[in-house]
């Protein structure tokens, strides 16, 4: 860029004599071209806190499995200098070196790793941890966000930290795209009632909050938690007994091999009756990543089958 300035600055000396030529002093195309070169990097998070970096993000921390797989989709993957446990997808990421759990993480470990860039999740990762880190003039960049919306918000933010903008914009397109091909193709099918089993032993679900909500409202079906003050509901076979779910979705992580028999006790129930009782893989249905949109997609095959049957 200097050179290129330092050019203008010689024609416009030769041209002098012309009115419409600006002639600006040499020490002002320098500034003027250092200045640009140096111009911060900056998003507002999730939290609105404004995230200030002076160059491109080189050694990066993430706290978060669904913020590994975002940076490995901007090609920025191999920046991450450490990460946390469950940050496995897609496979490189198994290789990069773990400081402990997602709650377990020591802000003293992080600073001797010299980050120019750690990245939070803002309902997962310690607050005391982070506030500590940012008092230490650590930059923190803290997602929050559950949804598949969030993800286009995420994804381009990461973008602009790690200089990949450019690449970002075709991702996030193709994205929204399948959501939108999604909801047209499925939003005004026959309603179908679900539960989701988010966890088996106490019985627990999940509220509109949850991405798995939103998923579930695109693919015409309706979380019967979603209006539970409770993120994460606890409930009761009871309950479910009287809801009477269509299906009852579960993740496979986490969710006990015979769990489908634990539920034959109760045939009133119609999913039960009509053994509607599907398992999806965690990772496409509860991490904010563009692999959501796959999961999404293999949720609404499920509930088109439902309503054939």
């Amino acid at each position: 860029m200097i050179g290129a300035l330092l050019t203008v600055y010689v024609l416009s000396a030769i041209l002098i004599g012309s009115p419409a030529i600006v002639f600006y002093p040499l020490w002002f195309i320098l500034l003027f071209s250092l200045s640009s070169v140096t111009q911060a990097l900056s998003v507002v998070d999730d939290t609105g806190q404004e995230v200030i970096l002076d160059h491109s993000a080189q050694r990066i921390v993430t706290l978060a499995p669904h913020l590994t797989e975002l940076l490995f989709s901007l090609q920025a993957g191999e920046r991450i200098i450490a990460t946390v446990e469950h940050s496995d997808y897609p496979e490189a990421a198994r290789l990069i070196p773990r400081i402990g759990g997602a709650e377990e993480i020591s802000a003293e470990v992080i600073l001797t790793l010299e980050p120019d860039l750690v990245l939070a999740w803002d309902k997962g990762s310690p607050a005391e941890v982070i506030a500590l880190l940012r008092s230490l003039g650590v930059v923190v960049y803290r997602a929050s966000s559950q949804s598949l919306e969030g993800v286009s918000k995420t994804l381009a933010d990461l973008a602009v930290l790690t200089g990949q903008s450019e690449l970002a914009v075709p991702l996030i397109a193709d994205f929204k795209s399948e959501i939108m091909h999604t909801k047209v193709r499925y939003q005004h099918n026959k309603t179908v009632n679900v539960f989701y089993q988010l966890w088996n032993d106490p019985l627990m679900t999940a509220n509109k909050q949850q991405m798995i909500n939103e998923m579930i409202t695109l693919c015409g079906g309706v979380n019967l938690f979603a209006e539970q003050l409770e993120v994460v509901p606890q409930t009761s076979v009871e309950s479910i007994l009287l809801l009477n779910p269509d299906v009852i979705v579960a993740p496979q992580q986490g969710t006990p091999v015979d769990w489908r028999q634990r539920w034959q006790a109760w045939p009133e129930i119609t999913a039960v009756s009509q053994q509607h009782l599907y398992t999806l893989d965690a990772d496409l249905i509860s991490r904010p990543t563009l692999r959501s949109v796959q999961g999404l997609k293999q949720l609404c095959i499920l509930l088109d089958k439902v309503r054939s049957e």
